[in-house]
């Protein structure tokens, strides 16, 4: 072999490592979930499950999207689930959004509580049930009523005068 083949070989083999180590990197990335609003169809984020290991969960992004690019990264810390909710969206001193959850596990998820601030004028709130479990194909999945879903549609609440309020629903599929 001549120190060209030698050089060239090498060459080959270092950008097929990094391929590897990229991709392997990448892999432990899934969404979750695209969330968008009827109020916004600009801006959208979407909700990310970090498992490097594909079971255990190391942490949560939200990336922000506004017209089709990414604009922002939001690390959220999976420990607060479990305390005061981790924090999806909130307007000044009002959380419009959070996930919490009584039995959520890194390992095996849980029943997670969706918190949404309905009427910001009277403080109601509201609550939908997903399951975050491992599907055998897909891996870390959302469930609603034992179907996996991957978008969430926030409907706003509106009322006459003051304009939105809130969140009038989520339609989960």
């Amino acid at each position: 072999m001549n120190l060209k083949s030698i050089i060239s070989s090498t060459a080959i083999c270092t950008v097929a490592i990094m391929i590897s180590i990229f991709n392997v990197a990448k892999a432990s990335e899934k969404v979750l979930a695209t969330v968008s609003q009827d109020e916004s169809k600009s801006t959208t984020y979407k909700l990310i499950v970090d498992s490097p290991d594909g079971r255990t969960i190391r942490a949560f992004y939200k990336d922000v999207y506004e017209n089709g690019a990414k604009i922002r990264r939001d690390l959220l810390d999976p420990a607060v689930i479990m305390k005061s909710g981790m924090i999806l969206e909130q307007r000044d001193k009002h959380v419009l959004m959070r996930l919490k959850s009584n039995d959520f596990d890194r390992d095996q998820g849980g029943v997670v509580i969706v918190d949404t601030l309905y009427n910001g004028a009277t403080g109601e709130r509201r609550s939908y049930e997903v399951q975050l479990a491992q599907d055998n194909k897909a891996g870390w999945t959302l469930f609603k009523s034992g179907r996996g879903i991957n978008s969430i549609q926030i409907q706003t609440n509106r009322v006459m005068v003051l304009g939105a309020v809130g969140i009038k629903n989520l339609v989960m599929k």
